[in-house]
């Protein structure tokens, strides 16, 4: 039997809902390093911040949109993951930030992964390749 052809060829965006708009873009800006490429406001009325890590094709869409309620984010829903390259000079930053780690850093065969917190309380985890310091 001939494999059928992928229906989807790409992962584009993932959209995640918060409260405050301004205070999740700042976080994703100014503590893990993302920018933002673009702002509107969709026509039912959602402000909505994209943002992108450098050497990323997928975009993170953040969407404020009070009509919807308030979000509440449950523990161990969701998480986004980013790599970086090093895992001291990442968890010295965030503790100069204020920045807690939630969990780790944990080693593993391959890599070396932490959690943080970000706004609204969406889990980030954070790879750093197993031949980075901490290794």
């Amino acid at each position: 039997m001939a494999e059928a052809s992928p229906l989807v060829s790409a992962l584009l965006h993932v959209r995640m809902r918060v409260n405050d708009l301004e205070r999740t873009v700042a976080f994703y800006r100014d503590i893990l390093g993302l920018s933002e490429i673009r702002r509107i406001v969709s026509p039912r009325g959602s402000k909505i911040a994209y943002m992108k890590a450098k050497g990323s094709e997928t975009e993170l869409e953040i969407t404020e949109f009070p009509a919807s309620g308030t979000v509440v984010v449950p523990p161990d829903l969701v998480h986004l993951a980013f790599r970086v390259d090093n895992m001291d000079r990442t968890l010295e930053r965030l503790g100069r930030l204020g920045v807690p780690v939630t969990d780790g850093p944990t080693k593993t065969e391959n890599s070396i992964f932490a959690f943080i917190d970000a706004p609204e309380g969406y889990e980030i985890e954070l790879i750093a390749p197993r031949n980075s310091p901490l290794a």
